[in-house]
């Protein structure tokens, strides 16, 4: 890089070259964390759904099939109006020739994988909170390319990182 400064005695010449940012490698790492996390954090909605479903219409057929609300309050870990609720949604269910106790252990399955899911999005959403605070430290990114990065508004961002200690990557 050269730069020509001309004044009233001549000209000064410089030579030499800019200092290299040290944010730059860091914020490079961060924004690819962000985008692998982001990624995660879609997979991990779109395996939620279909297992949430498949929940819902076992107990829509565990209900159908005669067994009592309250047991499966219990075994699907949802509150009886809710089991109610989705009882009223699925109407169109024939009665299955599946024993109560055949069923129970579908459900029960099915409400593990589900907390299993939960857990991993808990916990990539709490990465995701530490790469925004650390981002947010770093300076070298503003709100919005994070709110890009993460898929979150960049107000909310700004919410979520106040206070937030610093972590190393």
């Amino acid at each position: 890089m050269a730069v020509t400064h001309y004044g009233d005695a001549g000209y000064y010449r410089y030579r030499g070259t800019p200092r290299p940012d040290k944010a730059a490698p860091q914020a490079e790492e961060i924004r690819t964390l962000l985008k692998a996390n982001r990624q995660r954090l879609a997979f991990n909605a779109s395996s939620i759904r279909p297992v949430s479903a498949r929940l819902n219409q076992h107990v829509a057929q565990a209900l159908r099939d005669g067994i009592k609300v309250t047991r499966l309050a219990q075994t699907a870990g949802l509150s009886r109006w809710t089991i109610r609720t989705i009882g009223l949604t699925y109407n169109d269910l024939l009665p299955s020739d599946q024993p109560a106790g055949q069923q129970l252990k579908v459900i029960a399955s099915l409400k593990s994988e589900l907390a299993e899911l939960e857990e991993s999005r808990a916990a990539l959403e709490e990465q995701r909170l530490t790469l925004l605070a650390a981002a947010r430290r770093l300076g070298a990114m503003d709100d919005f390319e994070l709110a890009a990065l993460s898929g979150l508004q960049s107000d909310a961002i700004r919410k979520m990182t106040w206070g937030q200690p610093v972590h190393v990557l």
